[in-house]
């Protein structure tokens, strides 16, 4: 197993509003999940996140990793609670609706 990468958003990123700030931060924690890191996204300085960044940065692993692999090799730190029922909401409708994904 790799060692504990830890990924500032903010380091990536200056918004966190579209699909294309949210595509950055995907190819990121993939890059660090395909070298077998584990990975801590940190929302240091983030107060809220929407739809579209989550499904980009987040939801789209799901098309790559199944949800047990994602939850063991990521957590989400220095988060807001809106930040973490967003993600939250989001992976449980994905794994709970959609049979497209493993």
């Amino acid at each position: 197993m790799g060692r504990l990468v830890k990924i500032r958003v903010k380091d990536l990123v200056d918004t966190v509003y579209s699909n294309d700030d949210g595509k950055v931060v995907y190819s990121e924690v993939k890059k660090q999940l395909q070298e077998n890191n584990k990975v801590a996204v940190s929302f240091d300085t983030i107060g809220a996140l929407n739809t579209s960044f989550v499904n980009s940065a987040f939801i789209e692993l799901l098309k790559d990793y199944d949800f047990n692999y994602i939850k063991n090799h990521i957590q989400f730190i220095d988060s807001t609670n809106q930040i973490n029922q967003m993600i939250k909401s989001r992976f449980s409708f994905e794994v709970n609706n959609t049979k497209v994904y493993h």
